[in-house]
């Protein structure tokens, strides 16, 4: 699973808040799996909440790539502020993106699905959350 940029992570997250959403509509009825859509509506809302996070990575980055297109002839005091551009990225993604990014690794193992559509998209989401969040430390050296 590629995710070195910005798309590509945002692209993770859109696709299993879609699968979401089709789990939704499975369960919006069921009866018997009340449990299992309630999990669904947690992880759903977590899900939303990283894809807004990875939007404003997305303007940070954007940001620190017109910046830093800009010329000037004083370069040094343009990398000392590209640095606390970064810096600034860097603490976003770590305490606020990455936070809750591990949140909601951490709560799938507190919601527990019965049926087989339900485990199969709790183990995709968990796979998918866990490689975003290696990928993260490994992008900001985290």
């Amino acid at each position: 699973m590629k995710l070195d940029s910005v798309y590509d992570r945002h692209k993770l997250i859109d696709g299993l808040i879609k699968k979401s959403f089709k789990l939704d509509a499975l369960w919006v009825h069921d009866q018997e799996n009340t449990d299992e859509w309630i999990s669904n509506m947690e992880i759903l809302k977590n899900l939303i909440s990283i894809n807004d996070m990875i939007h404003t990575e997305k303007i940070f980055l954007d940001a620190f790539e017109e910046m830093e297109s800009v010329r000037t002839r004083n370069v040094a005091e343009k990398e000392i502020y590209l640095n606390i551009l970064f810096e600034n990225l860097t603490h976003f993604v770590d305490t606020l993106l990455l936070h809750l990014i591990e949140f909601t690794f951490d709560d799938l193992n507190s919601w527990q699905f019965k049926t087989d559509i339900g485990k199969k998209f709790h183990k995709d989401v968990a796979k998918k959350l866990n490689a975003l969040i290696k990928k993260y430390q490994d992008l900001y050296d985290l």
